[in-house]
């Protein structure tokens, strides 16, 4: 019996493992994408460009980036 349940916590470990690995990858990403948005803004109020225009451009360059 022992062995039964030593394996069933082995794969619940995995399992706890796996979740956390891909729940790691998913904020990487996310922390990824803020951080380039934050640069990318910051570079266009460094260039000056309107609000109106910068909401526009910043659209645009996350449709390019993600090509």
């Amino acid at each position: 019996m022992p062995l039964l349940f030593e394996g069933a916590n082995m794969t619940l470990t995995a399992l706890k493992i796996s979740h956390l690995e891909q729940l790691n990858s998913k904020i990487f990403a996310w922390l990824s994408t803020l951080f380039s948005r934050l640069k990318i803004e910051h570079l266009i109020k460094q260039i000056g460009i309107p609000l109106r225009q910068q909401k526009a451009s910043i659209c645009w360059l996350f449709v390019f980036i993600a090509c």
